[in-house]
């Protein structure tokens, strides 16, 4: 497992994957290799309207 930013790699061994996961827009790539993970985790940037709506629904869920 590796963290960049608000992204965790995490290796799928069921389907031999590397899986990248943003934290805060909940996006996901998935690639065959590290490096094709580490590169989209650098270069990701969040949507900020995603993260929002997404914390609203949060805040509502917990009310």
């Amino acid at each position: 497992m590796a963290v960049l930013g608000s992204v965790r790699i995490d290796w799928d061994a069921v389907r031999a994957l590397y899986l990248a996961r943003c934290s805060c827009c909940v996006d996901t790539f998935t690639a065959t290799t590290f490096d094709q993970a580490d590169t989209w985790a650098a270069a990701h940037r969040c949507d900020a309207e995603l993260v929002a709506l997404l914390a609203s629904l949060s805040v509502r869920a917990a009310a």
